[in-house]
């Protein structure tokens, strides 16, 4: 989906740092260091420990993991004892396993995109075996084929269209970070930052009423690109609010017009109604539930599941080729951003 020569263009080195602190979880972002420790034998028994990344340690001595397993509890304990974003755990010998099964999967010929995909399946297989990682991403992350993923690219976002995204810093005094995507042949040809159009809007003039405004920057991307297919703007802490808060968040800062998705395909349009109907629904089906026989509340929880079900099979929601609803993938992952909101409300 990404061009293997992809077009780099109109970048602001403030913009793309503060795209990585905001889209990057606060463990890996604040914490960017990693212990890697080697086991052995059943029950897993570590042998070796290296603390990498930032004031890497090298070598440590086994006593300072506190190991008691590689639950996904014990991994935590370890990674808050040393301070490090993440914990990895090897059987010895997979490095070797995982080279041969890959290198045997991959071709010359395989977009780079592919070969990602097989080598994160290779991977994944021995999750709970012979890996085990803190936060536990080999469990949450899927790992779907190219086909599925592209077919997807390709419903949802038109060839000759440009994805639009742009963050306001709270003070409205200019754009936080922003993004241009040009899609072409069924791949991102080009990635470019506002100055690519800046001589056509003015940045501060945009931050400072970015509602009004907003519409000059589709123009511009139209005029000097493609026409936008999707258009997202939104401030900065309304962004972080819907990436840690309650799944009707979103609905809820819609309704108010707190973000605007202009232009917004009809797909996510359903997928947006959807959401205003389970922010409504969703606390009134909890007061409502809690007068209700737990037998019946079961029975209601089935019909709703089995209805899921039918509308992915149906081939109706957007996401049906890939095999996973990225919505509930992010419910998931949301967590680990949840210490980021706390640390900006901290810092106001």
């Amino acid at each position: 989906m990404l061009a293997p020569d992809v077009e780099l263009a109109g970048l602001d080195a403030r913009h793309w740092r503060n795209a990585w602190r905001l889209f990057t979880p606060p463990g890996v972002r604040d914490r960017p260091r990693w212990a890697l420790i080697v086991v052995d034998g059943t029950p897993p028994r570590p042998i070796k420990a290296v603390i990498g990344g930032d004031r890497a340690r090298g070598a440590i001595e086994l006593v300072e993991l506190g190991w008691t397993s590689a639950e996904p509890a014990a991994l935590a304990a370890i990674a808050s004892r040393l301070d490090v974003g993440a914990v990895i755990v090897v059987a010895r010998g997979l490095f070797a396993e995982l080279a041969r099964e890959i290198d045997s999967a991959l071709r010359l010929d395989q977009h780079g995109a592919e070969q990602a995909l097989i080598t994160w399946r290779a991977i994944k297989l021995h999750a709970g075996r012979a890996l085990w990682v803190h936060p536990p991403l080999l469990e949450l992350l899927p790992a779907p084929g190219l086909d599925p993923l592209q077919r997807t690219f390709d419903l949802l976002v038109p060839d000759g269209s440009a994805l639009v995204g742009y963050v306001i810093e709270d003070d409205r005094q200019r754009v936080h970070t922003a993004v241009i995507a040009i899609k072409e042949g069924g791949q991102i040809t080009r990635v470019l930052g506002h100055r690519a159009i800046a001589d056509l809007v003015d940045e501060r003039q945009l931050a400072s009423d970015w509602r009004r405004h907003r519409a000059r920057v589709l123009a511009a991307v139209e005029e000097r690109f493609a026409k936008p297919a999707i258009g997202v703007f939104v401030e900065r802490a309304t962004l972080l609010g819907v990436m840690t808060g309650p799944s009707d968040q979103l609905a809820r800062e819609l309704d108010a017009d707190r973000i605007a998705i202009d232009p917004a395909p009809a797909w996510l349009l359903g997928l947006l109604g959807g959401a205003a109907v389970a922010a409504i629904a969703g606390r009134a089906a909890s007061m409502l539930a809690s007068m209700l026989p737990q037998r019946t509340r079961d029975r209601a929880s089935a019909l709703r599941a089995r209805a899921e079900t039918a509308l992915k099979e149906s081939g109706a929601h957007p996401f049906a080729l890939l095999g996973f609803d990225p919505l509930a993938l992010w419910a998931e992952l949301k967590r680990y951003y949840r210490d980021d909101a706390r640390s900006a409300k901290g810092a106001r």
